[in-house]
């Protein structure tokens, strides 16, 4: 084993994709590579040059001047001023430029910290500059958005740059102005660079203006901001991409770049002035596009409400839904994703790949086209169907080795009366959302709605077990520790130390008779929202003929809370003692998760009168 590579890996997601390519018939929603051709523009003009006899030779070490003038332009137009011939490095894509980088600004044995979850082949890059990767965990409870003010817990003397890409690759997430302003007052208080990855930036779904700390004058010294032509322009078989900074900086970085590849492909280059001149259309065309598939793909997910839980992305075309605990290999997503390639031949990268935090999730790329995603999932309902005996649900404490049932019972009945006096504490007012399908929707949009004026906890982990429900009001989680007296510990710990939140925001989860009991041992609502309750499965009658009766309990347990439902499910009103609503109505099938999330919600605003 050579030293230098002992600890360099190949990407996960390379691994996933040789081992999909190996199974006939496999369809693949695990790379981030747009289903796109390039645009015709840019081709055109790319074989144009090579007949003109333009590509042959090398360009300029900095990049042809036509390409880095017309990225000086396009920095203009977005409120970034850089010279094009000290300030800009055309770049064999982005992670040649985000090794240069390291490597130029670093000393081996240097720490460069990045979020976890974050675009795993960024380990390997710092690895390659000779670095050790540092993580510092993003809050998934806030559509895993920067925690600045816990970043000094994780820098060490050796840190010497903090990483990371925005939008999150593979999160989706958008970093707010806010957060990344105070990550860079950090970063200049502790003298730490900062390298961001911006080749997301062009398909953002929200109406937040888009803001990058390289649009600050007086933090170019501070921060390197890096961009491929890859996604935004389908061309990630050009690897052409590009680094900018303070010339300061730059002229390190090319030191670099000239050693490791002298240039970036001109072919390329020239593809790339093309797409800055000639194709802009095109990338409004690519995010209409990729937005009906995130709209499509979580819709998917909502079919899978007992499988997975996830944070909305609002960028990107990833999605990293979080696996609930009850189904077989959970807390593997190596195992679990190796095991969905096998037996449902769809290829999807392990969450783990992508940082510690990022275990117990799947990235799942709507890059793909609208037919892989529809095979995908169609795939994956079979793999997950409940009557394949895929949930495996436990009832009591889970534990690696057989223990007697009275200590088990023992260790729940702790716990249990750590979450009661925590809530009898605090009093906060208790939210359950609960149903088949959309719960996850109604959850973050109610969230959104309440943390305007109130405290809210809307914890992202959902548990359909009798000790999950415990957990999600402690917000602990088993495999955080690897000591369960640590656990039983902290849990004690919990009572006192918990803020108190004005609402206490719980999907409670049924999956066979007995579990609404469960819930109820700990739960008392003060307000219920249900949502649909209908079949994901062909085969699931008895699945919903069993959460029909468990909701009926829980309902018959409160019949003087307050309750907002979907009045266009059948099944509900019927449960709910109410008449079937007119044929005219808009029917179950045709309300998407998000338009129920948003009609339940404007049953909460106007009932609650928020």
């Amino acid at each position: 084993m050579f030293k230098r590579t002992k600890d360099i890996k190949v990407s996960p997601i390379k691994q996933i994709e040789l081992a999909a390519a190996r199974i006939p018939g496999s369809v693949s929603l695990a790379q981030g590579i747009p289903s796109f051709d390039t645009p015709d523009p840019i081709k055109e003009f790319a074989k144009q040059k090579i007949d003109e006899g333009k590509c042959a030779k090398y360009s300029l070490t900095i990049g042809l001047p036509e390409l880095l003038e017309s990225v000086s332009e396009a920095l203009a137009e977005e409120g970034m001023v850089y010279d094009p011939w000290t300030e800009i490095i055309a770049t064999c894509g982005s992670i040649e430029a985000i090794t240069a980088s390291i490597m130029a600004l670093t000393d081996p044995g240097d720490e460069v910290l990045i979020p976890s979850p974050t675009y795993t082949s960024y380990q390997e890059a710092i690895k390659v500059a000779g670095c050790k990767p540092g993580f510092f965990p993003l809050n998934e409870e806030k559509n895993f958005d920067l925690d600045v003010d816990s970043l000094s817990k994780y820098i060490t003397k050796k840190t010497k740059i903090i990483f990371y890409c925005n939008p999150n690759n593979p999160t989706g997430t958008i970093y707010s102005k806010e957060q990344q302003l105070k990550l860079a007052d950090f970063a200049e208080k502790n003298d730490i660079y900062i390298l961001t990855d911006e080749v997301y930036k062009d398909f953002i779904y929200t109406d937040e203006p888009y803001f990058t700390l390289a649009q600050i004058p007086e933090l170019r010294k501070r921060v390197i901001r890096i961009f491929s032509f890859s996604k935004a322009y389908a061309m990630t078989g050009w690897r052409i991409g590009f680094v900018h900074s303070d010339a300061s900086l730059i002229s390190e970085i090319l030191k670099i770049h000239d050693s490791m590849v002298t240039c970036a492909p001109v072919v390329s280059q020239y593809a790339g002035i093309a797409a800055l001149d000639h194709a802009q259309d095109y990338i409004e065309q690519f995010k209409n596009e990729f937005l009906w598939r995130r709209n499509r793909t979580i819709d998917l997910l909502d079919q899978l409400p007992h499988v997975f839980d996830y944070q909305k992305p609002n960028s990107s075309y990833f999605v990293f839904p979080r696996v609930k605990d009850t189904i077989k290999h959970a807390d593997d997503s190596w195992k679990l994703a190796y095991d969905i390639l096998e037996k449902a031949k769809v290829a999807l990268v392990p969450g783990v790949a992508f940082g510690p935090t990022g275990e117990s999730h799947l990235r799942i790329s709507f890059g793909y086209s609208r037919d892989a995603i529809e095979t995908s999932f169609k795939r994956l309902n079979q793999y997950f169907d409940p009557v394949e005996k895929q949930i495996q649900v436990e009832k009591t404490v889970p534990t690696k080795k057989s223990k007697p049932a009275w200590l088990k019972r023992l260790g729940t009945s702790f716990l249990r009366m750590c979450a009661k006096l925590y809530l009898f504490r605090t009093r906060p007012k208790v939210v359950v959302i609960v149903g088949s399908t959309g719960k996850t929707a109604v959850k973050r949009k109610l969230e959104n709605l309440l943390e305007k004026n109130y405290t809210v906890r809307s914890n992202p982990k959902s548990f359909n077990t009798e000790i999950g429900t415990i957990l999600s009001v402690l917000d602990l989680e088993w495999k955080e520790e690897k000591s369960k007296l640590k656990l039983f510990f902290k849990a004690f710990a919990r009572i006192f130390t918990l803020p108190k939140q004005e609402y206490l925001i719980l999907e409670l989860g049924v999956s066979q008779s007995g579990d609404m009991k469960d819930h109820l041992k700990l739960i008392k609502p003060n307000k219920i929202i249900l949502t649909n309750i209908e079949p994901s499965f062909t085969s699931d009658n008895e699945y919903l003929e069993i959460m029909e009766e468990e909701i009926g309990l829980l309902l018959r347990n409160f019949p003087d809370v307050s309750i907002i439902s979907n009045d266009k499910d059948e099944r509900l009103n019927k449960l709910l003692g109410k008449e079937t609503k007119s044929a005219g109505s808009i029917s179950i099938e045709k309300l998407s998760s998000e338009e129920l999330a948003e009609s339940l919600v404007g049953q909460v605003q106007k009932e609650w009168s928020l």
